[in-house]
Protein backbone atom coordinates (compact mmCIF):
# COMPACT_ATOMS: atom_id res chain seq x y z
CA UNK A 1 0.00 0.00 0.00
CA UNK A 2 0.71 3.79 -0.80
CA UNK A 3 0.42 6.30 1.75
CA UNK A 4 -0.66 9.37 -0.90
CA UNK A 5 -0.83 12.73 0.27
CA UNK A 6 -4.03 14.02 -1.46
CA UNK A 7 -5.54 17.32 0.57
CA UNK A 8 -5.49 20.10 2.82
CA UNK A 9 -7.74 18.68 6.04
CA UNK A 10 -9.79 22.15 5.54
CA UNK A 11 -10.38 21.24 2.60
CA UNK A 12 -12.80 17.94 3.26
CA UNK A 13 -15.80 19.39 4.48
CA UNK A 14 -19.11 17.23 6.05
CA UNK A 15 -21.83 16.53 3.40
CA UNK A 16 -19.53 18.03 0.38
CA UNK A 17 -17.40 15.97 -1.94
CA UNK A 18 -13.93 16.39 -2.40
CA UNK A 19 -12.37 14.82 -5.88
CA UNK A 20 -9.04 14.01 -6.01
CA UNK A 21 -6.62 11.97 -8.20
CA UNK A 22 -4.83 9.10 -6.30
CA UNK A 23 -1.83 6.59 -8.02
CA UNK A 24 -3.81 6.63 -11.14
CA UNK A 25 -7.34 6.66 -9.27
CA UNK A 26 -10.21 9.30 -9.07
CA UNK A 27 -11.24 9.43 -5.24
CA UNK A 28 -13.72 10.96 -3.40
CA UNK A 29 -13.66 12.68 0.13
CA UNK A 30 -15.83 13.96 2.79
CA UNK A 31 -16.25 13.80 6.69
CA UNK A 32 -18.92 11.63 8.46
CA UNK A 33 -19.39 13.13 11.70
CA UNK A 34 -15.87 14.50 11.55
CA UNK A 35 -14.08 11.49 10.39
CA UNK A 36 -12.23 11.74 6.83
CA UNK A 37 -14.15 9.04 4.56
CA UNK A 38 -12.56 8.28 1.19
CA UNK A 39 -14.48 6.38 -1.37
CA UNK A 40 -13.71 5.54 -5.70
CA UNK A 41 -15.38 7.81 -8.00
CA UNK A 42 -16.78 5.05 -10.09
CA UNK A 43 -19.88 3.74 -8.92
CA UNK A 44 -19.93 -0.14 -9.35
CA UNK A 45 -23.41 -0.17 -11.71
CA UNK A 46 -21.48 0.85 -14.80
CA UNK A 47 -18.76 2.62 -13.48
CA UNK A 48 -19.72 6.25 -13.98
CA UNK A 49 -18.39 8.66 -11.68
CA UNK A 50 -19.98 9.74 -8.34
CA UNK A 51 -18.60 13.40 -7.96
CA UNK A 52 -21.82 15.13 -8.39
CA UNK A 53 -23.60 12.82 -6.11
CA UNK A 54 -25.04 14.01 -3.02
CA UNK A 55 -24.25 12.75 0.06
CA UNK A 56 -26.33 12.70 3.37
CA UNK A 57 -26.27 10.64 6.56
CA UNK A 58 -22.82 9.63 5.63
CA UNK A 59 -24.02 7.70 2.67
CA UNK A 60 -23.64 8.96 -1.30
CA UNK A 61 -25.90 8.76 -3.82
CA UNK A 62 -24.62 8.26 -7.47
CA UNK A 63 -26.56 11.33 -9.82
CA UNK A 64 -26.71 8.54 -13.07
CA UNK A 65 -29.15 5.99 -11.46
CA UNK A 66 -29.75 6.60 -7.80
CA UNK A 67 -27.80 3.42 -6.06
CA UNK A 68 -26.33 4.68 -2.84
CA UNK A 69 -23.71 3.85 -0.81
CA UNK A 70 -22.23 3.79 2.52
CA UNK A 71 -19.13 6.57 1.99
CA UNK A 72 -17.12 4.50 4.41
CA UNK A 73 -17.31 1.42 4.42
CA UNK A 74 -18.54 1.63 0.56
CA UNK A 75 -21.34 -0.92 1.31
CA UNK A 76 -24.73 -1.25 -1.52
CA UNK A 77 -27.65 0.18 0.27
CA UNK A 78 -29.86 0.87 -2.46
CA UNK A 79 -29.16 -0.64 -5.92
CA UNK A 80 -29.94 1.57 -9.07
CA UNK A 81 -33.39 3.03 -8.75
CA UNK A 82 -33.78 6.23 -10.87
CA UNK A 83 -32.85 7.63 -13.81
CA UNK A 84 -30.61 11.22 -13.42
CA UNK A 85 -32.80 11.80 -10.59
CA UNK A 86 -35.85 11.01 -11.74
CA UNK A 87 -36.87 7.71 -9.11
CA UNK A 88 -38.47 5.33 -11.52
CA UNK A 89 -41.26 2.81 -10.62
CA UNK A 90 -40.20 -0.25 -8.37
CA UNK A 91 -41.24 -2.75 -11.84
CA UNK A 92 -37.90 -0.57 -13.78
CA UNK A 93 -35.63 -1.35 -11.56
CA UNK A 94 -33.96 -4.36 -13.09
CA UNK A 95 -34.42 -2.50 -16.25
CA UNK A 96 -32.21 0.05 -15.10
CA UNK A 97 -29.59 -2.13 -12.96
CA UNK A 98 -29.12 -3.68 -16.65
CA UNK A 99 -28.58 -7.21 -15.05
CA UNK A 100 -26.21 -6.45 -12.57
CA UNK A 101 -25.96 -7.13 -9.42
CA UNK A 102 -25.56 -4.96 -6.59
CA UNK A 103 -22.05 -4.44 -5.35
CA UNK A 104 -19.84 -2.19 -3.19
CA UNK A 105 -17.80 0.29 -3.92
CA UNK A 106 -13.83 0.33 -3.15
CA UNK A 107 -13.17 2.64 -0.12
CA UNK A 108 -9.56 3.40 0.98
CA UNK A 109 -8.49 4.07 4.01
CA UNK A 110 -7.76 7.94 5.07
CA UNK A 111 -5.99 9.90 7.70
CA UNK A 112 -5.30 13.17 8.59
CA UNK A 113 -1.69 14.69 9.87
CA UNK A 114 -0.55 18.24 10.49
CA UNK A 115 -3.36 19.38 8.44
CA UNK A 116 -3.21 17.28 5.92
CA UNK A 117 -5.11 14.38 4.11
CA UNK A 118 -3.42 11.32 3.56
CA UNK A 119 -4.95 7.85 1.86
CA UNK A 120 -3.47 4.56 1.40
CA UNK A 121 -4.06 3.25 -2.16
CA UNK A 122 -2.98 0.21 -3.61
Amino acid sequence: MKRIKVAGSNDVKETQLHAVQANGQSVLLTRVQGKVCAISSKCTHLGLSMKGGKVVDGVIQCPWHGSRFDICTGKNLNWANSFLGIPMPKFMHGMIGMGKKPAPVPTFKASEEEGAVFVEMP
